[in-house]
């Protein structure tokens, strides 16, 4: 009967439970439908009754385009920030809303707050362009606000060149005017001015005082270079007289020379007549008597011309000298006088060359505004570039906003999200504490105890519940101590040659077995390379390559016992703490964690040391710095630096 009563009563509770899970269920589905229905069709009508945004859009250059053989200007981002501002202010929106205003667009009353708010300018960076953009529910009035947005511009931008032009034209007609008097005076002024100073041309050489000046010049010039000759002159002559030689005028050198060649040639008869005859004989014939006598007369005119010419030479060349030094003093004299009114007219002239600039600026001017009115007309220049629509705003054919599948599925997940939410909260509200198992039924001496109650058959403390994390329930690697660089330091340099090159090999990434193993072939020294058969080939750390570089390779290797053997002694010698926990997978570790300090990929870890179990993993990543996940370009590899 007990029995029975017992399964009853489990079959009672077995029921209860499925009652009981049944209405959780149900209120979960209805807090679910409360809250995702609702939020569902709330979201999706709000987002389905939003109007449909469209956009207009018109390019407008604000430079006018140059000629085919003409240069492009230059993107002026300055003047397309000032157009932009034109383009916003309030006397072209006014136009805009007034033009509008009489299209009569739907009855609407358009204002330049409102236009303000509806455009938009986008200027295109590095160009001339600029973007009207105007946004709104209605695309057709986009289109027709855009294209009169433009006509306003250009209308306002036409009146005021209109306006300026008149402005300038008008001015430059009146400058003009003042200019043409001012040439005509200027002019008369000039006329005048040589009337009254005889100045006839507007070359200097060409004036009377200039003339007159210049040939006293050539005149005092040549009369200096006659006084020169004259002096050299009567010098000579008082030379030749000092020497006594043979001085006549030059009136007489002619009949001079006469006398001269004829007693030259008497002389030639008188010595031919002596030759051949005797003094007496010539003495008794006349003849020859007359040759002696015809030579004696013409030596007598001979000698009486020289003493007469030798005075005279002397003073007709004194003389000459005088008036030559008279010439001389007289142009000078000439000169003197005629300077002050050849400063007077230097003064003038210059005066009158002033005037002549003076005319000559006007004239420019003068003819600097003709061109000006002659551009005007012919192509007018405007204070800012023109403007050439590119784009004329057209009719938008699809909205640009709402994306209305976007924000379906936006406002699907939201509300599926909030009704996950609110069944999650109630469950963890409402949740019961679960019932204790209640105990195997006892049998003591017939009685059955399993109607006792549960505080008085429990007597085990209850325990804490503790959260179940995966990565703890890893084994840890079983490692003894983790060195330190200063105990490795010393652990290295008490070590013997032939095990510095092992401890060396650990902290390059190799374990025992694969330094056991390597053979000469495998240390390559020339590319820094270890070469690890049938595994992995690393790079060789500086430390090792110098051991190979003093100690070669090592063909044969102590046993693994030697090994631990000879680390364990070193580790005695160097006074290290623990010595027998010292070994070469110590040694290993140590260098796995300088390397994973450095921030190391766990993944790269493995290329270098070998593979790891899961737990000696966990163990090294909790050495990890914040910074983590380096790549392995930027890991240091070598222990001793």
């Amino acid at each position: 009967m007990e029995y029975q009563a017992h399964e009853f009563q489990n079959a009672a509770d077995r029921f209860a439970g499925h009652d009981r899970r049944t209405s959780v269920r149900l209120r979960r589905w209805l807090v679910f439908s409360l809250i995702f229905i609702p939020c569902l069709l709330a979201s999706q009508i709000y987002i389905f009754m939003q109007p449909a945004i469209y956009q207009s859009v018109a390019t407008v250059l604000t430079m006018a385009a140059t000629d085919i053989d003409q240069t492009s200007p230059a993107a002026d981002v300055q003047h397309v920030n000032i157009q932009k501002q034109i383009l916003l202010g309030a006397m072209i929106l006014e136009k805009t809303a007034e033009r509008l205003q009489q299209l009569r667009l739907n009855s609407k009353t358009w204002s330049a707050d409102e236009l303000r708010s509806l455009f938009a300018v986008i200027p295109q960076p590095e160009t001339n362009l600029v973007q009207l953009q105007a946004e709104g529910p209605e695309p057709q009035i986009l289109q027709l606000a855009i294209n009169a947005w433009i006509d306003s511009y250009l209308k306002v931008r036409a009146g005021f060149i209109a306006e300026n032009t008149e402005k300038v034209v008008a001015e430059l007609n009146e400058q003009l005017q003042r200019i043409d008097r001012q040439v005509v005076e200027k002019r008369n002024e000039i006329d005048q001015f040589r009337l009254q100073n005889n100045i006839l041309s507007t070359e200097s050489a060409d004036n009377q005082a200039h003339a007159r000046l210049q040939g006293l010049n050539a005149s005092l010039n040549k009369a200096m270079e006659e006084e020169v000759k004259a002096k050299a002159k009567f010098d000579a002559v008082l030379a030749a007289i000092s020497r006594n030689e043979t001085v006549v005028p030059d009136t007489d050198s002619q009949s001079m020379a006469v006398l001269v060649q004829q007693a030259e040639k008497l002389r030639d008869q008188l010595a031919a007549i002596e030759g051949q005859y005797t003094h007496d004989y010539i003495e008794l014939n006349p003849s020859l008597r007359r040759v002696r006598e015809q030579l004696m007369e013409i030596e007598a005119k001979i000698a009486e011309k020289a003493t007469v010419g030798k005075s005279f030479a002397r003073q007709q060349a004194e003389n000459d000298y005088a008036a030559a030094r008279q010439a001389v003093i007289a142009i000078k004299q000439q000169m003197e006088a005629h300077k002050k009114l050849a400063a007077d007219y230097t003064k003038q002239f210059a005066e009158h060359q002033a005037l002549q600039q003076e005319l000559l600026k006007l004239e420019t001017l003068q003819q600097d505004t003709k061109q000006r009115l002659v551009d005007i007309d012919v192509k007018q220049r405007q204070k800012y570039p023109q403007v050439d629509v590119v784009d004329w705003a057209t009719l938008p054919d699809k909205p640009i906003s709402p994306n209305y599948l976007q924000q379906s599925l936006l406002a699907f997940v939201v509300s599926l999200g909030l009704a996950l939410s609110a069944v999650i909260i109630i469950d963890y509200l409402n949740r019961e504490p679960l019932p204790m198992p209640a105990p195997a039924p006892m049998n003591l001496g017939g009685i059955h105890l399993h109607h006792q109650a549960q505080p008085m058959l429990d007597l085990t403390p209850p325990q804490s519940r503790v959260a179940y994390e995966p990565a703890k329930a890893l084994p840890v690697a079983n490692i003894s101590r983790a060195l330190t660089h200063e105990e490795v330091l010393a652990l290295y340099l008490a070590a013997d040659p032939h095990i510095k090159l092992i401890i060396g090999l650990l902290l390059n990434g190799l374990s025992l077995s694969e330094i056991v193993s390597l053979q000469p072939d495998n240390l390559d020294t020339q590319n820094a390379l270890i070469l690890i058969p049938g595994r992995r080939n690393l790079m060789m750390t500086r430390q090792v390559a110098q051991l190979l570089a003093q100690e070669g390779p090592v063909n044969t290797w102590p046993t693994l016992e030697d090994i631990e053997t000879l680390l364990c002694c070193a580790a005695i010698d160097s006074g290290l703490r623990n010595p027998e926990q010292i070994n070469a997978e110590t040694l290993r570790y140590a260098y796995m964690l300088f390397l994973v300090e450095q921030g190391i990929k766990l993944t790269d870890l493995t290329k270098i040391v070998g593979s790891l179990s899961s737990g000696l993993l966990l163990e090294l990543g909790r050495s990890s710095p914040e910074q983590s996940g380096q790549p392995l370009e930027k890991i240091d590899l070598n222990y001793f630096g």
